[in-house]
Parts: structure tokens; C-alpha cells; sequence
């Protein structure tokens, strides 16, 4: 059985970008969410002064969170991010394609809002992410 299917109808405008515009899980898919995932290495002292290289540690993160739970990038339901100003958007993007490239080689993106805001926790972070994802039945 899927857990997991990413959807674009044909009511629905094409995406804009590499997201799908439904995500839909089984009625039984145990559904996991995680905090916003920032781009440092173990403190925000750590922190890289690019977007793209946040970016980059940023999806590593969720990487790692997912592995915790037996997942892996094709469970993700939905990525919800925040970046701050508009002049970080293209080194955000060409980032998380590099990425996308590896773990969506089929373009079977889940659902995913970028908002740009002003600022975050701290001035160093210029990228967080936090999202959802369906977690495998148990082992056993």
C-alpha cells in the first residue's frame, strides 16, 4: 500500500516550481512533523554566511531526521520555508535543485510554500525550513 502519493490535477494551475500541488497520505500513515531545520553545523557561531550553504545544511538536517524515523526524502508530505529578502531566493533555489536533483530524480516533488521574510531567530540564519513527513509501519 503507498502512503504517500504527490498529486498535480488537471482543475488545478501547473506548479510554478519543483512542488506538487497535493499531498495526500493513507488513511493509516503515521504522520510526523518537524521544526524549523536551520543551516548550522552544531551552534549558530557555526553558522555559513551563504544561503546557499545554509540551504544545503538545512536539507542535510532533514535528511538526518528522516533517517531517525526509517524515512527518507520520497515520505516528505510537505516543506514549508522561510528565507530572508528577496536576494537570497536565487541561492536558495539553485541549492535546494542540487539537492532535489538526488532525492526527487523523478520529479515526484511534496507540496512546498517559500515565504520570504524579513528576518529569523537570529541575523546569521538566512534559511529555515520545517515540514511533515510519513513515517514507515514499524519494523517487526
Amino acid at each position: 500500500m503507498t502512503l504517500l502519493r504527490h498529486l498535480d490535477p488537471a482543475s488545478a494551475p501547473p506548479p510554478a516550481g519543483p512542488y506538487s500541488q497535493l499531498s495526500i497520505t493513507a488513511e493509516d500513515a503515521r504522520v510526523a512533523t518537524f521544526s524549523g531545520q536551520i543551516g548550522t553545523l552544531s551552534t549558530v557561531a557555526e553558522m555559513p554566511a551563504s544561503a546557499a550553504d545554509q540551504t544545503r545544511l538545512v536539507f542535510a538536517a532533514i535528511e538526518a531526521l528522516l533517517a531517525s524515523q526509517g524515512a527518507t526524502p520520497a515520505d516528505l508530505i510537505r516543506l514549508l520555508t522561510f528565507v530572508v529578502g528577496r536576494d537570497n531566493l536565487v541561492a536558495f533555489n539553485a541549492a535546494r535543485n542540487e539537492v532535489y536533483a538526488g532525492w526527487f530524480p523523478n520529479g515526484d516533488y511534496p507540496a512546498h510554500t517559500v515565504v520570504v521574510v524579513a528576518g529569523l531567530a537570529t541575523d546569521s540564519i538566512l534559511v529555515e525550513i520545517e515540514g511533515s513527513f510519513v513515517c514507515p509501519p514499524p519494523a517487526g
